[in-house]
Protein backbone atom coordinates (compact mmCIF):
# COMPACT_ATOMS: atom_id res chain seq x y z
CA UNK A 1 0.00 0.00 0.00
CA UNK A 2 1.32 3.43 -0.88
CA UNK A 3 0.77 6.70 0.94
CA UNK A 4 -1.62 7.82 -1.80
CA UNK A 5 -4.02 4.93 -1.10
CA UNK A 6 -7.08 6.20 0.73
CA UNK A 7 -7.50 5.12 4.33
CA UNK A 8 -11.19 4.26 4.80
CA UNK A 9 -12.67 5.49 8.05
CA UNK A 10 -15.16 3.15 9.73
CA UNK A 11 -18.85 3.96 10.20
CA UNK A 12 -18.45 4.51 13.94
CA UNK A 13 -15.65 6.74 15.16
CA UNK A 14 -16.44 6.94 18.86
CA UNK A 15 -14.10 7.57 21.77
CA UNK A 16 -13.06 3.91 21.85
CA UNK A 17 -11.68 4.27 18.30
CA UNK A 18 -9.62 7.42 18.93
CA UNK A 19 -6.39 5.67 19.96
CA UNK A 20 -6.61 3.24 17.04
CA UNK A 21 -7.29 6.11 14.63
CA UNK A 22 -4.30 7.97 16.03
CA UNK A 23 -2.08 4.97 15.30
CA UNK A 24 -3.34 4.77 11.73
CA UNK A 25 -2.76 8.49 11.19
CA UNK A 26 0.79 8.32 12.59
CA UNK A 27 1.56 5.37 10.29
CA UNK A 28 0.13 7.21 7.29
CA UNK A 29 1.94 10.45 8.10
CA UNK A 30 5.23 8.57 8.32
CA UNK A 31 4.61 7.45 4.74
CA UNK A 32 3.96 10.92 3.35
CA UNK A 33 0.72 12.31 1.96
CA UNK A 34 -2.49 11.18 3.64
CA UNK A 35 -5.84 10.63 1.93
CA UNK A 36 -8.77 9.66 4.16
CA UNK A 37 -12.04 8.32 2.74
CA UNK A 38 -14.80 9.47 5.10
CA UNK A 39 -17.79 8.30 3.08
CA UNK A 40 -18.80 5.57 5.54
CA UNK A 41 -18.76 7.71 8.70
CA UNK A 42 -22.15 7.63 10.43
CA UNK A 43 -21.08 8.76 13.89
CA UNK A 44 -17.97 10.62 15.00
CA UNK A 45 -16.85 11.76 18.44
CA UNK A 46 -14.89 14.85 19.37
CA UNK A 47 -11.73 12.86 20.26
CA UNK A 48 -11.66 11.40 16.74
CA UNK A 49 -12.12 14.87 15.24
CA UNK A 50 -9.17 15.97 17.39
CA UNK A 51 -7.07 13.12 15.97
CA UNK A 52 -7.94 14.13 12.41
CA UNK A 53 -7.17 17.77 13.18
CA UNK A 54 -3.82 16.86 14.73
CA UNK A 55 -2.98 14.71 11.71
CA UNK A 56 -3.87 17.55 9.34
CA UNK A 57 -1.71 20.00 11.26
CA UNK A 58 1.17 17.52 11.50
CA UNK A 59 1.03 16.98 7.75
CA UNK A 60 1.11 20.72 7.19
CA UNK A 61 4.17 21.11 9.44
CA UNK A 62 5.86 18.24 7.59
CA UNK A 63 5.15 19.89 4.24
CA UNK A 64 2.90 17.09 3.01
CA UNK A 65 -0.79 16.92 2.22
CA UNK A 66 -3.70 15.69 4.30
CA UNK A 67 -6.97 15.33 2.44
CA UNK A 68 -10.41 14.01 3.33
CA UNK A 69 -12.36 12.56 0.42
CA UNK A 70 -16.10 11.97 0.30
CA UNK A 71 -16.86 13.46 3.72
CA UNK A 72 -20.16 12.07 4.98
CA UNK A 73 -22.95 14.28 6.24
CA UNK A 74 -22.22 13.07 9.79
CA UNK A 75 -18.59 14.19 9.58
CA UNK A 76 -19.52 17.55 8.04
CA UNK A 77 -22.11 18.11 10.77
CA UNK A 78 -19.60 17.27 13.50
CA UNK A 79 -17.06 19.68 12.03
CA UNK A 80 -19.72 22.40 11.86
CA UNK A 81 -20.87 21.73 15.44
CA UNK A 82 -17.29 22.17 16.63
CA UNK A 83 -16.70 25.26 14.48
CA UNK A 84 -13.95 23.55 12.49
CA UNK A 85 -15.28 23.91 8.93
CA UNK A 86 -12.64 26.53 8.10
CA UNK A 87 -9.88 24.33 9.47
CA UNK A 88 -10.84 21.50 7.10
CA UNK A 89 -12.20 23.56 4.16
CA UNK A 90 -9.10 23.27 2.00
CA UNK A 91 -8.55 19.67 2.99
CA UNK A 92 -11.82 18.31 1.61
CA UNK A 93 -11.83 16.72 -1.84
Amino acid sequence: MTSTDAFALPAILDITKAQELRGHMVDRLNGGAVLVDASAVDRVSTPCIQVLLAAARSAELAGTSFRIANASAALCTALADLGLQAEFKNRMV
